[in-house]
């Protein structure tokens, strides 16, 4: 009796240690911070560019993580207005990006704020979080190196609780938090020393594929809608935001379109015609102001254009030719594969490009290939 009530203490023991936040690790992990959404931990946010940030007490992460379907968020960044605007169906906060202050909207005002690293929008996870109904925790996780901390969001869809999902995480992350210290020049923590192995051998690339990674953006122009529908199960089946441009015409009868992508995390922007495109500019922002209650200052013109004010323009590299969805695959497929490192490929909303899109959206989730999500172009 005496030695498992010796057990359950250095059991509870070992949970209150996951449980006690703290600021930050110390020595290689120092100032690290790792990200969770419901039973995932976010790996791909283990970078200089991506990793949450702490601020007088507040984590705040980059607004990408907003593309995060299990969240049921979407967001808008509006450089023009000077603001980020991040909502669902019934409820809205708009964010000042040059000042303090974020109202959602009712009116009603937040002494909140969001900051910017390396042109990327970061905002305050639990603000964010606890206004729109999802739980918040901040506690450690235990390695056999230190300890580093995570702030995790949940939705009802959450199964696993804080001590478990903390077990899990700290397995997942041990090699990726070596290497991003490693890209800092930090001499990456060692554990015990295990056993002498043989080195890895590493796989040989496919005969087909590039020697460098090839990072892929995607931006769809919705001009047909056939293939609308498809298109969006594909990038959520992928987990990857798009692009999404609308002409201002078609803004007048493919609203719940806009909205859907929107809602899907999508990024929207404006296709501009070529006798005036900046009275489009106007037209298409004041349309999508009544549709989403936010501004885009991302466009795409139909035929030649040029920048004004601080339009943040789409030029796609690809687009893929091709009178069925065979052809259209492989056309995609190897046009990507000719680049040396960036393909900016853009689509139409036909049925035919979407079935092609599916056949690639598999391979080009695995290396050699970085899908990179479209927050801000030109």
């Amino acid at each position: 009796m005496k030695k498992r009530f010796i057990s359950l203490l250095c059991l509870l023991a070992a949970l209150l240690t996951l449980l006690i936040p703290r600021i930050a690790a110390a020595g290689p992990y120092e100032d690290v911070y790792l990200l969770g959404v419901n039973d995932t931990v976010m790996l791909n946010f283990i970078s200089a560019d991506l990793m949450p940030v702490r601020r007088d007490g507040v984590i705040y992460v980059p607004c990408t993580l907003l593309d995060n379907k299990d969240l049921g968020l979407s967001y808008v960044i509006n450089r023009t207005g000077g603001t980020l605007t991040v909502f669902t169906r019934k409820q809205t906060l708009t964010f000042q990006l040059n000042s303090s202050g974020v109202t959602d909207k009712d009116g009603n005002s937040y002494n909140q704020r969001v900051i910017s690293r390396n042109g990327v929008v970061f905002f305050p996870l639990r603000f964010v979080a606890e206004y729109f109904g999802l739980s918040y925790s901040y506690y450690n996780l235990v390695l056999p190196e230190g300890t580093v901390p995570i702030a995790r969001v949940c939705t009802a869809r959450a199964s696993l609780r804080n001590p478990q999902f903390g077990i899990s995480a700290a397995q997942l992350v041990a090699a990726p938090l070596r290497q991003y210290v490693e890209s800092r020049g930090t001499p990456a923590p060692s554990a015990t020393p295990a056993p002498s192995q043989p080195p890895d051998v590493a796989p040989s690339a496919p005969p087909d594929a590039p020697t460098a990674p090839v990072e892929i953006s995607l931006a769809v122009a919705c001009t047909d809608g056939a293939g609308f529908q498809t298109l969006l199960e594909a990038f959520s089946s992928a987990r990857y935001s798009a692009l999404f441009l609308f002409s201002p015409d078609d803004l007048l009868t493919r609203d719940d379109d806009v909205r859907a992508a929107a809602a899907a995390g999508h990024q929207i922007g404006l296709l501009l015609g070529p006798d005036d495109p900046a009275g489009d500019f106007q037209t298409g922002n004041r349309r999508l102001s009544h549709i989403l209650r936010a501004e885009t200052n991302q466009v795409a013109f139909l035929n030649g254009g040029a920048q004004e004010g601080n339009w943040r323009v789409w030029r796609g590299s690809i687009s893929p030719p091709g009178r069925n969805v065979t052809a259209q695959a492989e056309n995609l497929a190897a046009d990507v594969n000719a680049v040396q490192r960036t393909a900016r490929v853009t689509l139409h909303d036909t049925r035919t490009t979407a079935l092609a899109l599916r056949r690639n959206m598999g391979a080009w989730a695995q290396r050699p290939y970085t899908l990179v999500t479209v927050t801000e172009v030109g």
